[in-house]
């Protein structure tokens, strides 16, 4: 009896025990400050689940105390997850905000229009890629991340120091003006390995703006704007690292960190890279990636000031040293002809602020100094190079009435260059040491009907090269009532004051040298878009697709030519004009599960028109531009372990590449893909470690480089029939193979 009775109380205090270790979570579900009714709310792999009511509200009681993965899903919404613990006789409050999968229509931008609109409202059609976006393939500077946007094209124009351009609609780097914050720093001696120089972990999102926009932005935007915008001190996290280390031995560390204050916020960056390890993949004997140290560091701060009123300063220091060359060679040796090398190291400072002047009409006045300074061994050469960079703009929004909103603005940016090349005093080049650009520009925006606006919009400037020059635009915009189907149609003028007086040409100076042909004229081009975009709603999710076509006519182009002698690189003014005209696709489709597509790609047809000796037009393909190029992403997501796989890459058709007479290399490169996979997994407390794959098919691209065994010339009379001589200019594309990575991030809100 005594047994049974113990017996009895042991179970009725289990009992008692197993009802109390049990709690319960509550919660409500908003959307842009709206409760969302009937949406699901589950716990996985338990069957605890309810629907919130007419308010947005939910209750799930008497759940077993522990962890669980919390998910949230309601249909055209982003789904909610997030790991909650369950605690004894408590219980636990959610607040999720659920996310249209529309909302980047709602993202705001201001590439387009100098102003903040949503990308809905900007009568230009802009591209948004977001810091996530890029972290799909993890890269070390901007420069690689770009490779995975749709309409552009990460060129590699030297097989030694691989200097870069970013192409976008298949014209080159130099028609593309790159801002940082709206301000065009990236120009002349700062821009050859400026994308290189640029780390993520700076950035807050990238935007991509396609066509002429030389109306807003004066010369160097012909083929469009790309504007990197950086983090906001206001809402960046408290702390962001990221470790990264490839089997190349490419270490790479970022790290911000911001600080808060009533009426201040500060943001602090730091970006470090090293390769010291040379690779000799494809037997060449000189290194298939650059030795690099580099260190980045930025700082921002904003204000808090009365009306929201914007005023912000920033800082930004660079310093890399990069080397490239033949696998033996020492530093001693830099600067002989015993071994070839190019070696470079730059110094660049950049300081400014942007404050919003504190009356009631809305004025914004953005000022910046940069200075960039380089020295560097390209061979026997010795360069040294002095670019100091002024720019100052102030701008003025007004909405006139229901139906006009005027914007109106000056600009005025002042060049120093000086290098010790002989092109410095070349009179064809026409640019002095020191160069000016002012610049007057203004736009109307009308509300011509519901759903209707167009745009009329001119720019009058005056440089020290050109002269006057006026470039107008006209751009119109219709969308649908329900804001899922928008048309944009765009022409725009665009120039390009020409300037050598860059270390793009002595980079170039080891293997060729360069040979202007005549004064050069100022590049004028003309420009035509048309843009529609969809959103579709399906059973599954969101269909999203974005389709252009476009035309640009120049005028004048610069092109440099390499048949002429394989010696020399020329430069003259088109005969005849040149035309780059094609179109663009780009759909994503975003699942109600945690799948995500995206592909996209672009067809460009590029030729320079000349003329032969007899008289008649011909066609001139230019180097380095692809007809066809693809891109794609696959995301996807493992919910309760919080593992996501991504995959990502692009296809590159063939392209002109230079050769020299009787090359025995192809005169275009193959069709070729570089495809890269990642695994990430997440664990609390904002710790990812994430691993993968580059260049997962391992191409490599053959013989970059001509007679590499003789760099300076000195055998050429010894067995070479066909009179070859080194020459770097062959390089397109990557020559390091495959190679896999792993890093760690550490975000603390």
């Amino acid at each position: 009896m005594k047994h049974t009775l113990l017996i009895f109380v042991l179970l009725n205090n289990l009992y008692s025990y197993s009802q109390n270790s049990t709690g319960s979570i509550k919660g409500k579900v908003t959307s842009d400050s709206e409760p969302l009714e009937l949406a699901s709310v589950a716990l996985l792999r338990t069957s605890f689940s309810c629907t919130t009511n007419n308010d947005g509200d939910f209750e799930i009681k008497e759940i077993p105390t522990g962890k669980y993965q919390l998910r949230i899903t309601y249909m055209g919404y982003e789904n909610f997850q997030e790991e909650i613990t369950i605690k004894q006789n408590s219980s636990t409050e959610i607040k999720a905000v659920l996310i249209p999968l529309t909302s980047r229509l709602k993202e705001i931008v201001v590439t387009g229009t100098l102003k903040e609109v949503t990308k809905l409202q900007s009568v230009t059609p802009v591209d948004i890629y977001s810091l996530k976006y890029f972290q799909r393939n993890p890269s070390t500077n901007i420069f690689d991340a770009l490779s995975n946007v749709s309409g552009v094209f990460t060129d590699v124009d030297n097989g030694v120091s691989n200097t870069n351009d970013v192409q976008i609609n298949g014209l080159e780097g130099s028609y593309t003006m790159v801002l940082i914050d709206g301000v065009p720093a990236m120009n002349g001696l700062a821009g050859i390995y400026a994308l290189n120089a640029l780390p993520i972990s700076m950035i807050e999102k990238v935007e991509v703006l396609k066509g002429a926009s030389s109306a807003l932005y004066g010369s160097d935007a012909i083929a469009g704007v790309i504007n990197i915008k950086t983090k906001n001190p206001l809402s960046a996290p408290c702390l962001a690292l990221n470790v990264f280390l490839d089997s190349k031995l490419n270490a790479n560390i970022d790290i911000s960190a911001t600080i808060k204050l009533k009426r201040v916020s500060s943001i602090f960056s730091f970006s470090g890279q090293g390769i010291d390890y040379r690779w000799d993949i494809n037997g060449d004997n000189f290194t298939d990636v650059p030795l690099t140290n580099r260190a980045n560091f930025y700082n921002k701060w904003s204000f808090t000031r009365k009306d929201n009123r914007i005023a912000a300063i920033y800082a930004r220091y660079l310093f890399e040293d990069r080397f490239g060359g033949q696998m033996d060679m020492s530093t001693q040796w830099r600067g002989s002809d015993r071994y070839y090398g190019e070696a470079l190291t730059t110094h660049q400072w950049q300081i400014g602020f942007q404050y919003q002047i504190p009356v009631k009409e809305k004025f914004m006045l953005t000022a910046d100094y940069s200075e960039h300074r380089q020295t560097a061994y390209f061979g026997a050469h010795y360069f040294k190079g002095i670019q100091r960079t002024g720019f100052g703009q102030l701008t003025w929004n007004k909405k006139v009435d229901a139906v006009n909103e005027l914007l109106l603005g000056a600009s005025y940016r002042l060049n120093y260059y000086e290098d010790n090349t002989p092109l410095s005093n070349d009179t064809n080049i026409g640019s002095s040491k020191l160069n000016h650009i002012a610049g007057i520009f203004m736009e109307d925006e009308i509300s011509i009907a519901p759903n209707h606006k167009l745009v009329l919009g001119t720019r009058f400037d005056y440089n020290t090269h050109s002269g006057p020059v006026v470039t107008p635009r006209l751009n119109y915009k219709w969308n649908s009532k329900d804001e899922n189907n928008v048309i944009r149609i765009g022409v725009g003028t665009g120039y390009r004051v020409p300037n050598l007086l860059n270390e793009g040409f002595a980079a170039l100076n080891g293997s060729r040298q360069i040979y202007v042909a005549e004064k050069l004229k100022t590049e004028l081009a003309i420009n035509a878009n048309v843009n529609y975009s969809r959103v579709q709603h399906i059973k599954s999710g969101l269909f999203n697709l974005d389709a252009s076509v476009f035309y640009t006519y120049f005028f004048n182009l610069i092109n440099p030519n390499y048949d002429v002698d394989p010696t020399l690189i020329v430069y003259s003014n088109s005969k005849a004009g040149a035309m780059a005209s094609g179109f663009s696709i780009y759909s994503d489709f975003t699942f109600n599960y945690p799948l995500k597509i995206g592909v996209g790609f672009t067809y460009t047809n590029v030729f320079e028109i000349n003329k032969n000796e007899a008289g008649q037009k011909e066609k001139e393909i230019p180097l380095h531009s692809p007809p066809f190029v693809a891109n794609f992403y696959l995301s996807y997501n493992f919910p309760v372990p919080q593992l996501s796989i991504d995959w990502s890459g692009n296809v590159i058709s063939p392209m002109k590449l230079s050769t020299v007479p009787h090359d025995f290399r192809a005169d275009y490169s193959p069709w070729f893909t570089l495809q890269n996979i990642q695994v990430t997994k997440k664990f609390n407390k904002g710790v990812e470690i994430y691993t993968g794959i580059k260049n997962l098919f391992n191409f490599i691209q053959k013989d970059p480089l001509l007679r590499p065994f003789d760099p300076f010339n000195k055998n050429t009379a010894v067995d070479n029939p066909f009179n070859y001589r080194f020459d770097t200019t062959y390089g397109f594309t990557t020559t390091e193979g495959i190679k896999g990575f792993v890093g760690l991030r550490y975000t603390l809100q």
